[in-house]
């Protein structure tokens, strides 16, 4: 019947990593897990799949654009219920969708009076982005946030949360970026008692299970394993289900050769980087490597991510939920992975133009990773060019993003106006990656249930990572132990009875 059912579909990202929207349906309720913004849609006029209206509840698992992305959107449409996300979630989802308020302005700003001078629209004009939201939109979505503590939009970690008559929610430490979450859902409906995890964006894990080194990535926790015993579902990534992560220190190894690289060519070395945790790893890496005297003391480092500046003010406003490596680097307010002599933080674009002009080695770190927008499009356009310098990339690139034309290394590189021939060094900084590789994905799931003391999943779900990805973590899984009938694939738009 109908009033009896528990299912879960997944709108967005299944064999495919951005977009995600898991709707979770309870009897007659609806509630949805995340409501990512898929990488390409630049004007936004892709409608929802679903009536925004008819939502009981938003879970929002972090911060990231591909989770929260569509947030505006989903309350324009007519969402009236509660979101519930972590402390950091919700102050860094404020400054996403603030940021996404400005980018139409900015773009329009950028691209006025413009043509494209390349590929089949040769001569015209270059459109504007339609301004789809403003500030009361932002102010609108913001009040929908529940408060554990009044007047501090949030939920804290590992506090048990009635949202529904049927429904418990759980936020576990994730490990990903500041305020990640994995999500627990507890549900007692019409007699029926079902417990679904949301492990998906996880972070790197310790491996304490399969007695590997750690993967020591800063700042950040481990994902926790503190949960009931009673898990019977669990819906996992697999952005990184094919693969294994270089160990970091050979990441840091490509920093420190580009560093060194650019200071011999007196170049300059650019890092496109998403403003939040990406940016924040590399400085804090940076800061590692001129206190080890492994990058030229003189070279500096130019951010230029007012964002990035922001989220560094909540994560230090959340000491509680770092690592203990983190709370020794930060006992040091005026020295420390955030502020230090090497590194100049730039308010304005025109600080980071300037910077470009200068005859000598640099490194010029920029929002955003995918480079679809933000600071780092100026910055590539002024340096892609020259063969002195060295754009090191960070991690996942999706198709038909120009992160993803970079690492192909093609020929030519498309801009709003322009194509630029593409003669710099492009290398990639793997291993640095805030995801949990296929090896980090099996140990956390035996954390959960291990096969090998006889507890098995009544069934696995696969989702956020490309089909080649997904399918392959699928046959990892399998010989891990788990039972081949309860590990899925993911498909978009189905539905999983459970």
């Amino acid at each position: 019947m109908e009033e009896d059912k528990i299912s879960f579909t997944e709108f967005g990202a299944a064999e495919t990593v951005p977009g995600s929207k898991l709707l979770v349906q309870v009897g007659k309720k609806d509630y949805l897990i995340d409501i990512g913004k898929e990488y390409g849609n630049k004007d936004d006029i892709q409608e929802l799949p679903f009536d925004s209206s008819n939502i009981e509840n938003l879970i929002l698992s972090h911060a990231h654009a591909d989770h929260m992305g569509d947030v505006l959107k989903f309350v324009k449409k007519g969402f009236k219920g509660k979101i519930f996300s972590t402390y950091e979630t919700a102050k860094i989802t404020k400054l996403q969708l603030e940021q996404e308020v400005s980018s139409a302005f900015i773009h329009n700003k950028m691209v006025k009076g413009k043509k494209y001078s390349y590929g089949p629209n040769k001569g015209r004009w270059i459109p504007f982005k339609p301004i789809l939201y403003n500030s009361e939109d932002i102010k609108t979505s913001m009040n929908l946030f529940e408060s554990f503590k009044e007047d501090k939009p949030g939920l804290p970690y590992e506090k048990n949360i009635t949202i529904s008559n049927d429904v418990k929610l759980t936020f576990y430490e994730a490990g990903h970026i500041p305020g990640s979450a994995q999500i627990l859902l507890e549900i007692n409906h019409n007699g029926r008692k079902i417990n679904i995890l949301t492990a998906c964006d996880l972070g790197r894990t310790d491996y304490k299970i399969l007695g590997h080194p750690r993967a020591d990535i800063p700042i950040v926790k481990f994902p926790s394993t503190k949960f009931p015993k009673n898990i019977d579902h669990i819906i996992i990534e697999s952005t990184y289900g094919d693969k294994v992560h270089a160990p970091l220190e050979d990441s840091i190894k490509i920093l420190e050769d580009a560093a060194k690289d650019v200071a011999k060519t007196n170049g300059k070395l650019v890092i496109p980087a998403f403003s939040i945790m990406r940016t924040h790893l590399l400085w804090n890496f940076i800061f590692r490597l001129y206190q080890q005297d492994r990058i030229p003391k003189k070279m500096m480092f130019y951010s230029s991510s007012p964002t990035a500046v922001k989220v560094s003010k909540i994560i230090l406003e959340h000491i509680e939920n770092l690592d203990k490596k983190a709370l020794q680097e930060f006992a040091d307010k005026e020295y420390n992975p955030f502020y230090f002599d090497q590194l100049v933080h730039h308010k304005k674009m025109n600080e980071t133009r300037e910077v470009l002009k200068l005859k000598k080695p640099i490194g010029i770190i920029a929002s955003s990773g995918m480079c679809e927008g933000g600071r780092i499009i100026p910055v590539l356009e002024e340096t892609i060019s020259d063969p002195k310098n060295i754009i090191l990339l960070t991690g996942y690139a999706s198709p038909n993003t120009k992160s993803y034309l970079l690492m192909n290394k093609e020929k030519e590189i498309p801009f709003d106006d322009k194509a630029i021939e593409l003669k710099a060094d492009v290398r990639k900084m793997g291993g640095l990656s805030g995801h949990a590789d296929k090896e980090e994905i099996i140990a956390h799931l035996k954390s959960v249930n291990n096969p090998e003391k006889n507890e098995q999943f009544k069934g696995i779900f696969i989702k956020h990572g490309e089909k080649e990805a997904c399918y392959k973590l699928k046959d990892r899984i399998i010989e891990a132990g788990f039972k081949p009938e309860t590990v899925h694939v993911m498909k978009k738009d189905q539905e999983y009875v459970l």
